[in-house]
């Protein structure tokens, strides 16, 4: 009976409280930022999100992918890489305290906000 009792509860704890599962990835050092020496964007996307003047610059790469530079009022905040040029992208990576090291990664399927420091 006390075996029962245990593994009911158990189960309505986890129906409870919700398991976060996120498939970001920080490192303290920082991911590496890609290479875009001597490549020039083939795409320029300019708005205006959440006050800030958003560019998004994209550069075809020399192994057949492609990289988006993305920054916020001047300040780059995130790379968006993709390897082949087929949606969706691979991962992005973002510098979420302004340091300049990318220290987070994120899954294709997640989804960011513009870091507080780009608007300071």
């Amino acid at each position: 009976m006390r075996r029962q009792i245990s593994t009911i509860f158990l189960c309505l704890v986890f129906l409870i409280i919700p398991v976060a599962s996120t498939g970001e990835e920080i490192i303290k050092e920082g991911w590496p930022v890609p290479e875009l020496k001597n490549l020039y964007p083939y795409s320029i996307v300019i708005q205006r999100v959440d006050g800030a003047e958003k560019v998004v610059e994209r550069f075809h790469t020399p192994e057949g992918g492609h990289v988006a530079r993305i920054s916020g009022n001047g300040k780059i905040f995130a790379y968006a890489v993709d390897r082949d040029r087929e949606p969706p992208i691979d991962y992005l990576i973002l510098d979420a305290d302004g340091y300049g090291k990318f220290t987070k990664k994120l899954k294709p399927e997640e989804t960011y906000t513009i870091p507080e420091w780009v608007f300071r």
